[in-house]
């Protein structure tokens, strides 16, 4: 599996696009789990993220699939702008560090709303560190994208998104 962080890269004609949208705390392990996922090797130094952007194919019951994994900053400073990557998301990923009670609980307080408001379909547990259930963090999130289901649901948030600075 291999990623393209590239602006503007398509999937090909015919191949189903999903959009997935890394949100939670800054330093919590999004860029990680998407390192661990994309190219197979864990970070080893901290970089705080601002928002980057990566492609990766892979195959969902058997065709292809190209996932826009987008990685948001999760420092306090760009809350405003975050909403602003979720409009078109198939799949919103409310990541947390199981170490930090902190952590958890911000995603628990300003999360949980979220996913109820969206209605969550998952909840899954991984370990970048460990490479340990990380590729079913994005196999699930792909397959509830695709599904019926994610589709019409995420439609009728969307059509009510609105955001408010």
């Amino acid at each position: 599996m291999t990623a393209a962080q590239a602006a503007g890269e398509e999937a090909p004609p015919g191949v189903r696009s999903v959009k997935v949208v890394l949100v939670g705390d800054g330093g919590c392990g999004k860029t990680s789990l998407l390192m661990v996922f994309a190219d197979g090797a864990f970070p080893e130094s901290y970089t705080p993220t601002v928002f980057e952007r990566y492609m990766v194919n892979l195959q969902v019951k058997g065709k292809p699939v190209h996932l826009h994994i987008w990685d948001t900053a999760g420092q306090d400073d760009y809350d405003r702008l975050r909403p602003l990557f979720y409009p078109d998301a198939s799949v919103l990923l409310l990541c947390f560090d199981v170490t930090s009670p902190n952590s958890f609980d911000n995603v628990f307080n300003r999360g949980q709303e979220m996913a109820r408001s969206v209605g969550a379909v998952a909840y899954l547990e991984c370990s970048a560190r460990l490479h340990d259930n990380v590729h079913a963090v994005f196999q699930e999130a792909a397959e509830v994208a695709l599904s019926s289901r994610g589709r019409n649901f995420w439609r009728q948030i969307t059509q009510g998104f609105c955001v408010v600075t």
